[in-house]
């Protein structure tokens, strides 16, 4: 069974941060988690609520019980296998070919798997380094993912961002967004679910940009299905980034799965 050091660098290394931003997350220096990993000190007792929160492992599991090292990519997708999110079933993709699953994020249903996966996407903003002014969910599925991602920032990172959504009907004034009112020159991160072609969240883009003259930073999805584009047309990333200088983040991707297939993730 590994020491608590010797679980405390495996799980940094899955999650590819360094010393120093494991203690930046802890509010420590990184001497401190030099020695737990060196095992010349243990955390403070005190500190394992946090460690594990930040890892997303239980107590038992940092005290090397029962412990499976995934990357955070690894562990997203056994839980959506887990939940019915990830299905195992054959399907016909929109161009033709066979794939044996889909992603159905309708699933994610509950209080407790939209705490999860705003968590995941909150990770994504940070490990990143996403500089921005407000964050955009589109309707309907990124209105939920926007919702608890925002949470998530706030809760686990205390990082506080405005927040709207947009409506595709606009309301009895006019109106189509809910929430922060966008301005000129605003930074904007994009939350939504799946990008395949990029049209979709263009055409959604385009409408914010009717109302102010914002500058698209980053657009993050749960999954981005680019191999699902016919050959030789162009995917919703290279599409994003010619149009609006902005790069695409996926949690996870189809290689990702068929790799965790592969190896038996899931």
């Amino acid at each position: 069974m590994n020491t608590i050091g010797q679980t405390i660098r495996q799980l940094r290394r899955a999650r590819g941060v360094t010393q120093e931003e494991l203690a930046g997350a802890l509010n420590l220096t990184y001497q401190a988690v030099s020695k737990w990993e060196n095992e010349t000190a243990q955390p403070d007792i005190m500190m394992m609520p946090a460690l594990a929160a930040y890892f997303g492992v239980t107590i038992d599991e940092l005290f090397g019980y029962k412990l499976d090292v995934m990357t955070n990519k690894e562990r997203l997708i056994r839980y959506m296998d887990k939940n019915r999110i990830l299905v195992r079933e054959d399907v016909t993709l929109k161009h033709g070919g066979e794939s044996s699953y889909y992603i159905n994020t309708e699933n994610f249903s509950t209080n407790a798997q939209l705490a999860r996966i705003g968590e995941v996407f909150a990770d994504c903003i940070q490990e990143n380094r996403l500089e921005f002014d407000a964050l955009v969910g589109l309707a309907y599925h990124g209105i939920a993912f926007s919702v608890a991602a925002a949470t998530a920032l706030h809760t686990k990172y205390g990082k506080t961002c405005s927040y709207c959504h947009d409506r595709r009907v606009a309301d009895s004034r006019g109106r189509v967004l809910c929430g922060h009112t966008l301005q000129d020159g605003e930074r904007v991160v994009i939350v939504d679910d799946v990008m395949t072609s990029g049209a979709s969240v263009e055409e959604r883009v385009e409408q914010l940009r009717s109302q102010a003259d914002i500058k698209v930073t980053a657009v993050i999805v749960i999954i981005n299905r680019h191999n699902q584009m016919p050959q030789g047309t162009p995917s919703g990333e290279e599409r994003m980034l010619k149009k609006y200088g902005a790069k695409v983040y996926s949690l996870i991707t189809d290689e990702d799965i068929e790799a965790a297939l592969r190896e038996r993730i899931v």
